[in-house]
């Protein structure tokens, strides 16, 4: 069924506005639509972000990026909850599709009025149909959001093989290329970089460094879904 779209809301987990994970989903966007930005973090400084969102050991945690550039790791508890009073109020303020910029999962989320477009479900139904029966490699930020993924995509692909990069390293992609060589090494057939704050500059990395594989980007994917229903 087409959409009509007059508003819409990208909603991140870190401070707007963040271009870098929203523009290969706006390439899909009619000229029409009326687009915004929020971010769960907006208005808050960094000992604040510590304070109240900051990572606790042997919990899930969620890697954005703050208004200044710089990196923080996130406790996804405190993070969710505080996702909800934030999708409450961009749909108090007229938006009609509200888009998560983040692969996390968040079983409790729910929109009222507004279409809540969740990358962790189309990405996995993508790679779980497009990707069956191949060997995929997934690239996540941090180690410990190793065991949290091993989880989210097993009974999605057969045998599952995890490396860590940070999308946000200023390594020049280094940990990046390394990540994607040590899947290589083990024949994966594609790789998943798992994480709203990988996109085509990262593909573009893989591809400059001789990697041939299907590289795939949630942003890229969520776009090419959510395209078609909007124009």
């Amino acid at each position: 069924m087409r959409l009509s779209v007059p508003s819409l809301t990208f909603l991140t987990i870190g401070q707007a506005p963040r271009p870098d994970l929203s523009e290969a989903i706006e390439a899909h966007l009619p000229a029409t639509a009326r687009v915004r930005h929020a971010g769960v973090l907006d208005g808050l400084r960094r000992s604040e972000v510590e304070a109240r969102f900051g990572a606790v050991e042997g919990r899930a945690t969620l890697l954005s990026r703050l208004a200044d550039g710089r990196p923080v790791t996130l406790d996804a508890d405190a993070v969710e909850a505080a996702l909800q009073v934030r999708l409450d109020q961009v749909e108090a303020q007229g938006a009609d599709v509200v888009v998560l910029l983040c692969t996390g999962e968040f079983p409790a989320l729910r929109a009222g009025r507004a279409r809540l477009v969740e990358p962790d479900v189309l990405v996995t139904g993508y790679v779980g149909t497009v990707l069956r029966g191949s060997r995929v490699g997934f690239v996540v930020p941090l180690p410990e959001q190793v065991d949290e993924a091993r989880q989210k995509w097993r009974g999605v692909v057969a045998e599952p093989a995890f490396a860590t990069a940070s999308p946000y390293a200023d390594d020049d992609y280094q940990g990046l290329r390394a990540a994607a060589r040590t899947h290589l090494g083990s024949r994966a057939d594609a790789l998943m970089l798992d994480c709203m704050g990988y996109g085509a500059r990262h593909r573009e990395a893989l591809r400059d460094a001789g990697i041939t594989v299907p590289v795939l980007t949630p942003g890229a994917v969520v776009g090419a879904a959510l395209g078609p229903l909007l124009d």
